[in-house]
């Protein structure tokens, strides 16, 4: 990052960094080809998840859940609270906002959804779009106790240190490839949470 304090980094400076409301992705791009032997573009299914940013009375945060040990996909992975776009959902922002509401308790009154990170292709085969949104640090939490273990906030200048992101190497389906990672108390934040991340370290670089 550059020269200027990571927590100097405000509400318009992540206006800046994202993709208007207006303008959504339609497609994988930054990481689809990354995964061209596991994912077909074709048969993608759409789903959605809020990157939550917490005012705090000084700082933003992060929001995360942590899924629950016993769920068929990823138990226990940190994740951002979302899931896959249903028949009902008006858009991206109406699907984030109701498995937001669903896995944690917090009501979309309390979410201003201001933007849309990329599009990224996962290896279980979906198009997951991340709606950007600030939360009301008054929320109250009602995890859900089928689907979430744990939801805690990390602070956006522990995320946005330099090289707080570590680059790895992963082997899956016999190939070598790169994924993002960082420690959280003991936390470990990777996958697809890591690269959404990664997507806004980008686009934060590219504003300043």
């Amino acid at each position: 990052m550059s020269g200027r304090p990571a927590n100097a980094f405000d509400a318009a400076a992540l206006r800046r960094a994202v993709r208007a409301l207006d303008d959504p992705p339609r497609a994988p791009g930054w990481n689809a080809a990354a995964l061209a032997d596991a994912f077909d573009p074709a048969a993608a299914r759409p789903a959605a998840v809020l990157v939550p940013f917490v005012r705090r009375a000084d700082r933003l945060s992060l929001l995360f859940t942590r899924r629950g040990a016993q769920l068929r996909h990823h138990p226990g992975q940190v994740s951002f609270p979302g899931g896959g776009v249903e028949a009902g959902d008006a858009d991206a922002v109406a699907a984030a906002l109701r498995e937001t509401d669903e896995e944690t308790g917090i009501a979309p009154a309390l979410v201003e959804p201001f933007g849309f990170l990329d599009c990224l292709a996962t290896v279980s085969g979906y198009c997951v779009t991340p709606v950007a949104g600030f939360v009301r640090g008054d929320y109250r939490l009602r995890p859900d106790p089928h689907e979430v273990d744990e939801v805690f906030e990390v602070p956006l200048d522990f995320i946005l240190a330099p090289g707080r992101l570590q680059r790895e190497a992963l082997h899956w389906r016999g190939h070598l490839r790169d994924i993002y990672a960082f420690e959280w108390q003991g936390r470990r934040i990777w996958g697809a949470t890591a690269a959404i991340l990664k997507n806004l370290l980008d686009r934060l670089e590219k504003v300043q």
